[in-house]
């Protein structure tokens, strides 16, 4: 039973140490949110990969503001995708 509390009180800082800041992600001059497209950051990123995953369009890129690679998720390859998630 400890061990389970113990369990479940790290979890919530393991998911946090995980998140992203969604105020500093941009590419360029556009800062990305949940109505950017995926064709916002075709044209916008410095796409490093572009695959799909898990039965989602998965995007790596450079954000321009940490210089560090993100992923963000896209519910398919159109152009018109509405951004999912990031991290």
């Amino acid at each position: 039973m400890r061990n389970l509390l113990l369990l479940l009180s790290i979890i919530p800082v393991l998911a946090y140490a995980d998140s992203l800041d969604m105020r500093t992600l941009q590419c360029r001059s556009i800062k990305l949110n949940s109505s950017t497209t995926l064709a916002d950051v075709q044209n916008n990123c410095m796409i490093q990969k572009q695959k799909t995953s898990k039965g989602r369009y998965q995007v790596d890129f450079i954000n321009n503001e940490t210089n560090k690679t993100v992923t963000c998720y896209f519910a398919s390859n159109m152009p018109t995708a509405l951004l999912n998630s990031c991290h």
